[in-house]
């Protein structure tokens, strides 16, 4: 039987990262964030609120996150290319046209 802890950095299911298409207030970055840290999306967004109040760049950094963190659609199209390509594949066969495998029209 393992006794050793897990290291800090294990996470066993890493949350996806992404704007979700429902559930979107403004742009989906306070959603997306409640969602990635299974946070209530209420409390994000009255956070978020209440931070534009402070002085500083929060609207820029909101504007940045909603251009840098992906929408829903574009996360699975991207998981989509990601699958792991096998090392080998056969050629295809090709067959060309001679008298006897006329091309069919």
């Amino acid at each position: 039987m393992n006794t050793q802890p897990h290291p800090t950095h294990y996470r066993p299911t890493q949350r996806p990262f992404f704007r979700p298409t429902q559930g979107r207030v403004f742009g989906g970055v306070c959603a997306a964030v409640a969602d990635h840290f299974g946070w209530n999306r209420t409390t994000v967004r009255i956070a978020a609120v209440a931070s534009i109040m402070l002085p500083g760049p929060q609207v820029l950094i909101y504007l940045a996150a909603w251009a840098l963190i992906p929408s829903e659609q574009r996360y699975f199209e991207q998981l989509r290319w990601q699958q792991p390509v096998p090392a080998w594949t056969p050629a295809p066969q090709h067959t060309y046209p001679s008298p006897a495998n006329p091309i069919q029209l």
